[in-house]
């Protein structure tokens, strides 16, 4: 049984929806951010950028300051308060994907409990951070994606919701349609939830952070199941509408070797055959790499136990490849290695080894949903920067209340 609820959200008027809403900040450069800022007065950006101007202050005055500035935001009526709990369906629509899932809140006594299942590590520093950016904004804007298995019947319903008038709808520059719907009709608030009790698990797709978090400050404010505190925010997607991307690797030298020793080396970690016709989608078992202008497959050996961690490409790459040839035995502090999301393409990885920023760039096979599924049931944990994964959200579009619902 999965504990989903609707709550009272903030969120932006419709004719303003498209202005509010935004990428996570990590995902802009400083000039990006310094034009959005002076460009926009009412993207979220401002909010989680408050005193963006000031220096030397500490952790605590800064999230103080977003705290002043979503109050601002609120007082202004750019956010506005739902008068009553609702859930909202999300749709996020491309030439590449089209997703769509429910926005709710998911108690963290089903994330404690194992019923939310990861499949990634988490830094305790990073889980601290955030923790107290949750207690002194008292908002949760960026939700966790949450994949949905083997779910038809939640499908089904998601589809004839959204045959109703829409609450947003709009295009942003990356040419990504948004839609919503509110959901607030007490049956439709009724069946949602009783369609997450009859799951017995969802899987973090993206958020494993976020996610500890919000169990920590559960823990940290004693908050009482039900509370606003004892829940996260949560978009729920049915894995069929979930596209998981390969993440790719280069590397800046080649520990020492030859271009001619490199590939020698590579010969005797499995068969390695030339692509002159360019890559294409790497079969299981292998993976294609670039070097000198030149593409070449190479077959990983096989897997030396049932562990489905180690039957990942991206885990043979390393054990076989990365390791021992390269001499990578961090992938999270070696400063030669950097990860490209595969949603860039082949192209990217070219474009690394031509400008010099790299020597040789690995083009992986995406992780299917059951590879990451039989990792997370394992109680594992993937190789970092193995998935990419689709839709991306934006924030500040519903606004989860730490204070109250």
């Amino acid at each position: 049984m999965i504990h989903v609820r609707p709550f009272r959200a903030w969120r932006p008027a419709p004719h303003t929806a498209h202005l509010v809403g935004s990428r996570s900040i990590l995902n802009y450069s400083v000039e990006e951010l310094r034009e959005k800022l002076a460009g926009n007065p009412y993207s979220f950006l401002h909010i989680v950028h408050a005193d963006h101007d000031r220096d030397g202050l500490s952790r605590a005055e800064h999230f103080d300051g977003v705290r002043r500035k979503f109050m601002d935001f609120t007082t202004r009526e750019i956010l506005q308060r739902e008068e009553h709990p609702a859930y909202y369906l999300y749709e996020q629509s491309c030439g590449a994907f089209s997703s769509r899932g429910i926005i709710g809140a998911v108690d963290v006594a089903d994330y404690l409990d194992g019923r939310i299942k990861v499949h990634e590590h988490t830094l305790t520093a990073r889980e601290e951070l955030f923790k107290d950016y949750l207690d002194h904004t008292g908002i949760n804007a960026e939700p966790v994606l949450l994949a949905v298995p083997d779910a038809p019947e939640l499908e089904a319903a998601l589809d004839r919701i959204a045959l109703r008038p829409v609450l947003y709808d709009f295009r942003t520059n990356d040419q990504v349609r948004h839609r919503f719907w509110k959901v607030d009709a007490p049956d439709d608030l009724l069946a949602l939830s009783r369609h997450f009790e009859r799951m017995s698990a969802m899987y973090i797709a993206d958020g494993h952070h976020r996610c500890a978090s919000s169990a920590r400050l559960a823990e940290y404010s004693g908050a009482a199941s039900g509370s606003p505190k004892a829940a996260f925010l949560a978009f729920m997607v049915p894995e069929p509408q979930l596209h998981i991307y390969n993440y790719d690797r280069t590397v800046k030298g080649l520990n020492g070797l030859s271009t001619e020793e490199f590939l020698a080396a590579l010969g005797g970690v499995g068969q390695l055959k030339a692509l002159p016709d360019g890559p294409s989608e790497p079969e299981p078992g292998t993976v294609q790499l670039y070097l000198r202008g030149s593409w070449y497959e190479l077959t990983l050996p096989l897997p030396s136990g049932p562990n489905p961690v180690s039957a990942l490409d991206a885990s043979l790459l390393s054990e076989f490849l990365l390791g021992p040839v390269l001499g990578i035995a961090d992938l999270r502090t070696d400063p030669r290695i950097s990860f490209v999301p595969g949603t860039h393409g082949p192209a990217e990885l070219e474009q690394a080894v031509h400008s010099g920023k790299a020597d040789v760039a690995f083009h992986l096979r995406a992780v299917s949903f059951n590879e990451l599924r039989a990792v997370a049931d394992s109680g594992a944990c993937m190789p970092p920067k193995t998935t990419w994964i689709e839709p991306k959200l934006r924030s500040g579009l519903t606004i989860y209340s730490l204070d109250d619902n």
